[in-house]
């Protein structure tokens, strides 16, 4: 992490959201959104949503697994937006109705971001 900055310059207004939303893995986003107050979610969702474009337009630049870190950072919030609009734009709450938590699923392999090409799944 830089000593100024966790985040490429200009994204410093997602700044905020990086100590919670940002994770390496799937599943550590999943929980992170099943385990939030919706409107920490949509807090979170309104913002990033704003500066998608310039976000994935600052990722392109980079081959995975060879980010900066402050750009992966960038990159890691945008993968858990996507899960924070599972929560805004279908469910409306952080887990789907009657869903049971927590999960018994777990990711344990898949293509991001350096794992091989197959996913498998732990129950």
């Amino acid at each position: 992490m830089s000593q100024d900055r966790s985040l490429p310059r200009g994204f410093q207004e997602l700044e905020a959201f990086v100590p919670y939303w940002c994770h390496d893995t799937n599943d550590a986003r999943r929980t992170a959104r099943s385990t939030a107050q919706m409107a920490d979610i949509q807090r979170f969702y309104d913002a990033v949503v704003a500066r998608a474009e310039d976000g994935i337009a600052h990722c392109e630049q980079f081959e995975l697994g060879k980010m900066p870190d402050d750009s992966e950072r960038l990159f890691k919030l945008l993968l858990a937006m996507n899960h924070a609009a599972i929560a805004v734009e279908m469910h409306g709450q952080p887990r789907a109705h009657e869903s049971v938590w927590p999960s018994a699923v777990r990711v344990t392999q898949g293509p991001w971001p350096y794992g091989g090409s197959n996913i498998g799944v732990l129950l």
